[in-house]
């Protein structure tokens, strides 16, 4: 019952959207064609393309949040197994469990980093060509930087050097640690 309430929701705010903008938008769920007066939309359509710009500027937003989000969980996690592996000195079972945990969870962000980067680049793509196709690209910040900006590096590169940097780190430590056989000195 909740996914029946789910998709008739869906559809009432869909043909309220079309309703607005003097369309028929038909849904026919087992085919799956979407049609705006009998005919496949295009991007042509004023609305449908300003809804789409609107959904892929959204979606750039929150994929540059979700790299925030978890490099705050990164963080605090860290923080607090690094600070765990100070007080728990002699303990070479425990110190080397937390090390190998760390040394995942830093390539796991560097994995989550890469694929959070190219869904990222993928839409400021998407977005760049639909600025293009409306000629406004003096109006929206998505141009290439000119003069002195073109030399710093580009900021979508940061999470991923972070994450290799302390994925080498935590790597390099472990290492140690198994190479010293005797607890972290103090």
């Amino acid at each position: 019952m909740p996914l029946a309430r789910f998709w008739s929701s869906g559809r009432r705010s869909a043909n309220s959207f079309a309703a607005k903008h003097d369309n028929t938008i038909g849904f026919a769920p087992g085919i799956g064609a979407n049609t705006v007066n009998g005919k496949v939309p295009t991007a042509s359509d004023p609305a449908l393309f300003a809804m789409m710009f609107q959904q892929n500027w959204e979606n750039a937003r929150h994929i540059k949040n979700e790299r925030i989000w978890f490099m705050n969980t990164y963080a605090v996690i860290s923080a607090g197994i690094l600070s765990l592996l100070q007080s728990i000195r002699g303990e070479a079972t425990l110190e080397l469990s937390l090390l190998f945990f760390m040394c995942l969870f830093s390539l796991l962000g560097l994995l989550t980093s890469f694929r959070l980067k190219a869904e990222l680049e993928a839409c400021l793509e998407k977005l760049e060509a639909m600025v293009a196709q409306a000629q406004a690209g003096e109006f929206v910040a998505l141009e290439q930087s000119e003069g002195t900006l073109t030399r710093y590096p580009k900021f979508r590169w940061i999470f991923p050097v972070f994450y290799c940097i302390t994925t080498t780190s935590f790597v390099a430590l472990l290492v140690y640690r198994l190479a010293a056989g005797q607890p972290m000195p103090s």
